[in-house]
């Protein structure tokens, strides 16, 4: 007879594999998350403002650089001229000063998190019973408390925030194309769908290889 017992499913499939991509299941992981955050709501909040500014104002350059040629180099308006490097050096100091406050704020709340879903993973393995060690291999046990945790430290500290990242500035960088000159913005977007395909062909087959 197979007794079932609470926890064993960590160690079923022996591979770093998920087969339940569906969004039922996504969407728990991702709530999973948010609760080992929710102790530390201002800072999240923090690290979540900063991330939005620093987008806004990485966006400012290309902007600037206009304003540079056309009203005054083109125009030769050095006063213009000089009030637009003046914001180019005033940019680039708030998007070191903002990247820096969000890389930290990010860190603090992701580290202070796992290091709270360790407690409880410890805290769980101490309430199962001898049965389930005699049943499962110790290493197989140590890499959910350390490689696995270890992997979701680098996706909340880094991988989320890129992701974020890089589709605050594609979206914003697409809005200031078209404000720009849509012509310009059309004939610059339209290698996206081909670079997409390219690359989802090249991932499924760099997988399989």
């Amino acid at each position: 007879m197979k007794v079932w017992q609470a926890g064993s499913h960590l160690t079923d499939q022996r591979e770093a594999r998920v087969d339940d991509w569906s969004w039922a299941k996504t969407s728990r992981r991702l709530a999973t998350l948010f609760r080992l955050a929710r102790p530390y709501r201002a800072r999240t909040l923090l690290a979540v403002v900063t991330l939005v500014a620093y987008t806004l104002v990485a966006l400012l350059p290309p902007y600037l650089a206009k304003l540079a040629v056309d009203d005054g180099i083109a125009a030769k308006d050095l006063r213009t001229l000089s009030i637009v490097v003046a914001a180019f050096l005033v940019a680039g100091l708030a998007a070191f000063a903002l990247s820096s406050a969000q890389t930290y704020f990010t860190g603090w709340v992701g580290e202070r998190a796992l290091a709270d879903l360790r407690t409880q993973l410890f805290r769980h393995l101490q309430r199962l019973s001898l049965g389930y060690y005699e049943r499962n291999r110790t290493g197989a046990i140590v890499s959910r408390i350390t490689n696995d945790v270890e992997a979701l430290d680098v996706l909340v500290t880094d991988g989320l925030a890129s992701l974020v990242l890089n589709t605050l500035v594609l979206g914003g960088t697409v809005v200031v194309l078209f404000l720009l000159d849509w012509r310009l913005a059309l004939a610059t977007l339209i290698v996206i769908p081909f670079m997409a395909a390219i690359t989802a062909w090249f991932r499924s087959r760099s997988n399989r290889a």
